[in-house]
């Protein structure tokens, strides 16, 4: 029995259920045992591999300099809201004359339309054929998409063009999610620049993101304004709690940001950003079905203008599962059912409330790691019939008042997670529970100074914000746990000539339980003028409180330790971006550096118990981040990634479940007038290290996890407006891989659907514009 937490600890990181301290602990606290382990050299020469892939790199580079530009194509703007604390201003209807272009009866060969002008404001009715839908409000016009395919002038209502942005970013849309029929947050973010994911087995167990190199206690996600990592007591996020039907966005912001997010935002941030309902009224169901006795079904409704919009969208998923244990025949089963609301009101033309509600419940099975099954006397999962449960509430509600025209923005804002875990180990014959929740309110003002006559900006933000955190295991004792923390943070921001965009924020903690932590980030980006180049660069600090397991946690075998001070990082990256062919293709390289110190560790002791210990050396964490896009031809979008990452420990040890060499490439093609979509995927992760227990002697040993490819391809056929007919094949190849030793992954496997929507008819001018 004293063994038995030591074996849950290598096996699950971070592990979901509560049957031992070590449930609560992540990959990083596995450390102490590991360096004391003996470690075979690493047989792949990295510098050679580099090379190959920068040479191969560059060869496909010129031959795409050289290319003929394809007629009318262009790579969609891309807009980042998280890679800033501004108050964002109420965006106003719009005034302006719109030119709308007659719809044409005849065929695509014909010469363009005749465009005819109308007055927004007006009511008179249009006499002519039907017109087109005016633009939505969420989309920039084709006037507003310059040159290097970014949106130059988008509303600041919609966040920043993400050419002004220094910080290195990748977001995931919502286009992105459809074309490739991604179902669930963790999916959408492998192998993106610079992150790594891993999931113990179904998509119902516990998946976990890194950013460059760093643990999954250091990668703070935030839903539509909401911190959830701390809403568990262990400091990360498990990503199987998210579907992907109801975000809109994802963005990926790397490198510390301590500074805008605080605590936990060592690696980076993960931003999302579900569906605002913005758009025509809509109602769309859909149903699929597959691989593995899994059926998954669904509606949304939505609607809306800037003034008032909203979207609502519910969601179940089951499946029968597949045995995550290699041996035996257990299939493990997992259900998730989910709620979410976005939506926002224009009260007064000058003040808006705007809100988002979230609940998830997941019942899934696990299997436990008691040292029974063995595979070459390495211990592996083994079929026990234990289950889990989790409910996940979030909520945020925000005010905004927009004064001097915009040039003067306040925002207040209260936000609050909910998070109750229970756990039934079957092989221990136990059960706990534990439950914690995170309340965030505060203030934010935003100033703006125009250049007047000079082509600047500048923003002025101000945000005092407080945090409390509760934390109770209810199988142990009836004691709350709580902690609180108050910061203030400045910000300041500025655009020169269209060309140079820089921001630096700092970030003040006064915590009750901690010593006061100081933040910051710098960021800076430069389009170099009469050239494709920009360079962009970024730096800042991140720290990371110890979560409330490692200070108060009650497990068997474990020592708390209320004296741990906080883990903190320091890193930079730089980076160039080179946009081609007028910007049908973006092309970027970054290299970036970081480093951990006061690492929160696990200290085994003589007698089988622990503790956690703040490491007195420095980890580190170095890379380079390669990403592309690439309008080939008209519907036809490639684009690819590849990160290499150089992750040692204090003790100069590859860190494990860090794949030194990873990358992806997309390909999606729209045609049949964008009725039809096929979209091809390929993922690519490099061998990695892991450790494993002898079943017999208990002492560790490291190991290799083989590299693997991961094919998924996917389609979409619109028989009829408003019915539509998909299907995808993943694991295209029936690779046999493992993300986490011991724990087995799907092999191939087939689902189909259909997605029936109705929309509203569209009207010439928004009710917003009357």
């Amino acid at each position: 029995m004293a063994l038995q937490p030591i074996l849950d600890f290598s096996a699950y990181e971070g592990k979901a259920f509560l049957n031992s301290y070590v449930c609560q602990m992540s990959s990083r606290h596995i450390g102490a045992a590991v360096r004391q382990s003996p470690v075979t050299g690493d047989k792949v020469n990295h510098i050679k591999t580099t090379l190959s892939i920068s040479i191969a790199a560059l060869a496909a580079l010129t031959a795409l300099a050289r290319a003929e530009p394809a007629a009318d194509v262009q790579l969609p703007p891309v807009v980042v809201e998280g890679a800033t604390i501004e108050a964002k201003p109420i965006a106003k209807p719009k005034t302006k004359v719109q030119e709308v272009p007659v719809a044409s009866e005849q065929a695509d060969d014909t010469p363009a339309p005749k465009k005819i002008k109308k007055k927004a404001a007006s009511s008179e009715p249009v006499k002519s054929k039907p017109v087109a839908a005016a633009p939505s409000a969420e989309e920039p016009s084709e006037a507003e998409i310059n040159s290097a395919g970014t949106s130059a002038q988008v509303q600041d209502s919609n966040g920043i063009a993400i050419d002004k942005v220094g910080t290195s970013v990748s977001v995931v849309t919502s286009a992105d999610i459809k074309n490739q029929q991604i179902r669930n947050a963790a999916d959408a973010l492998r192998s993106l620049p610079g992150v790594s994911v891993s999931s113990q087995g179904t998509p119902g167990t516990l998946s976990v993101v890194r950013i460059r190199g760093a643990e999954s206690q250091h990668t703070l996600v935030v839903i539509d304004g909401v911190e959830v990592n701390a809403s568990n007591g262990n400091g990360f996020f498990d990503l199987s709690n998210l579907t992907s039907e109801e975000i809109e966005s994802i963005e990926v912001l790397r490198g510390p940001q301590s500074g805008l997010y605080g605590s936990g935002a060592i690696g980076g941030v993960v931003n999302i950003i579900t569906k605002s309902g913005k758009g025509p009224f809509k109602i769309t169901a859909f149903g699929e079905g597959g691989s593995f006795g899994t059926g998954s079904g669904g509606a949304q409704i939505s609607g809306g203008t800037d003034r008032a919009h909203g979207a609502l969208t519910v969601q179940t998923t089951h499946s029968n599962g597949f045995n995550i244990s290699p041996l035996g025949s257990e299939r493990d089963a997992h259900t998730l059912n989910s709620f979410a609301f976005h939506g926002g009101v224009v009260v007064f033309d000058n003040f808006k409330l705007e809100g988002a509600l979230r609940y998830s419940h997941k019942d899934a099975a696990r299997d436990g790691f008691d040292g029974t099954a063995a595979i070459g006397g390495l211990a592996v999962a083994n079929d026990d019939g234990s289950t889990l449960s989790q409910d996940l509430w979030t909520g945020r509600l925000a005010a905004t008042l927009d004064t001097f025209d915009g040039h003067w923005i306040h925002q207040w804002h209260v936000a609050r997670a909910d998070n109750v875990l229970k756990d039934r180990d079957a092989t221990f014959l136990s059960f706990s529970n534990a439950e914690a929740a995170i309340n965030n309110y505060g203030y934010t003002s935003t100033l703006r100074i125009d250049g007047y006559g000079a082509p600047m900006r500048h923003f002025l933000t101000g945000r005092i914000e407080g945090q409390d955190e509760f934390f109770q295991q209810p199988t142990f004792d009836s004691v709350e746990r709580n902690r609180s923390r108050t910061s203030a943070i400045g910000e300041a921001r500025g655009e020169y000539f269209d060309a140079l965009y820089v921001t630096g924020t700092v970030r003040q903690d006064w915590n009750q339980v901690f010593d006061d932590q100081t933040t910051w980030h710098a960021a800076a980006s430069l389009k170099v003028p009469g050239t494709v180049l920009r360079l962009h660069a970024s730096t800042g600090t991140g720290v990371k409180y110890p979560s409330f397991s490692e200070q108060f946690g009650f497990f068997f075998g474990f020592i708390p330790n209320p004296d741990l001070k906080a883990e903190t990082s320091f890193g930079w990256d730089s980076g160039a971006e080179l946009t081609l062919l007028g910007g049908k293709a973006v092309v970027d390289v970054t290299y970036f550096d970081q480093n951990l110190e006061n690492e929160i560790d696990t200290k085994f002791l003589p007698d089988f118990s622990s503790t956690a210990v703040n490491r007195v050396g420095e980890s580190t964490r170095r890379g380079i981040e390669v990403s592309a896009r690439y309008a080939v031809l008209p519907g036809l979008t490639v684009s690819g990634a590849y990160t290499y990452l150089r992750a040692r420990d204090d003790a100069h040890l590859e860190e494990i479940r860090r794949a030194p060499h990873s990358g992806k490439v997309d390909v999606s093609y729209a045609f049949l007038d964008k009725r039809a979509n096929v979209s091809l995927s390929a993922i690519y992760n490099g061998d990695m290290k892991d450790v494993a227990f002898d079943a017999n002697s208990f002492d560790l040993h490291r190991v290799t996890l083989d590299d693997y490819w991961l094919l998924r391809l996917a389609g979409s056929y619109q028989v009829q407006p408003g019915v539509e007919l998909y299907g995808r094949v993943e694991n295209l190849l029936d690779e046999k891989y493992q993300e986490v030793f011991g724990f087995q992954t799907a092999g191939l496997a087939a689902y189909a659907g259909v997605r029936i929507t109705y929309e509203a008819p569209a009207v010439l001018v928004a009710a917003e514009q009357r």
